[in-house]
């Protein structure tokens, strides 16, 4: 396949995750996010949307991890807020880390700080984990958490850091995977 082509499904690649995002973020509105977090500040609503993910099919070691964010299931609200449009995560998966979309302003933003660490500017990489980030064995990492988008990419929704150093590593790594119904 000539390099023009090549390019061209690239482009169009690029475009429709865009388009898909947009559409995502049209869907939801700042009122939404703002009426989700103070919702789930009740630690008796975080119990019963956990029991009904449960109930819905959710791996449960997934369930446990979101509801542990601070705000809990800060990083799946899109998912949530569209419940009925998206199948359980079940158990995790091994996927490689070139099948990861991450944006560039998230891939920039993690090569920062990846270098920061490395220059010693900072003293860890993680922001609750001492581990030096060129030691990690991928494949034991917990569970990062995607979307799949339509074409077969996976957006990172929860553990960007561990998916930069899988993608700068060509590694794979274990993922709950959010797929549309």
């Amino acid at each position: 396949m000539g390099r023009g082509r090549r390019r061209g499904g690239i482009l169009g690649m690029k475009k429709l995750l865009t388009e898909w995002r947009k559409f995502l973020n049209e869907m939801i509105s700042m009122e939404d996010l703002k009426a989700f977090d103070e919702k789930y500040s009740n630690p008796e609503e975080v119990e019963i949307l956990a029991k009904q993910l449960s109930e819905l099919g959710w791996d449960s070691k997934a369930i446990e991890h979101h509801k542990g964010e601070q705000p809990p299931y800060a990083e799946i609200r899109n998912v949530i807020l569209n419940i009925d449009k998206y199948q359980a995560p079940k158990k995790a998966e091994t996927i490689s880390a070139q099948k990861l979309f991450m944006d560039d302003e998230t891939l920039q933003d993690r090569e920062k700080k990846y270098q920061d660490y490395k220059s010693g500017k900072i003293k860890k990489y993680f922001r609750d984990d001492d581990r030096d980030p060129d030691e990690m064995d991928f494949e034991s990492l917990s569970p990062i958490t995607v979307v799949e988008e339509p074409g077969g990419k996976f957006e990172v929704a929860d553990g960007n850091h561990r998916a930069f150093l899988a993608k700068k590593n060509n590694k794979s790594l274990p993922a709950w995977i959010i797929r549309l119904k």
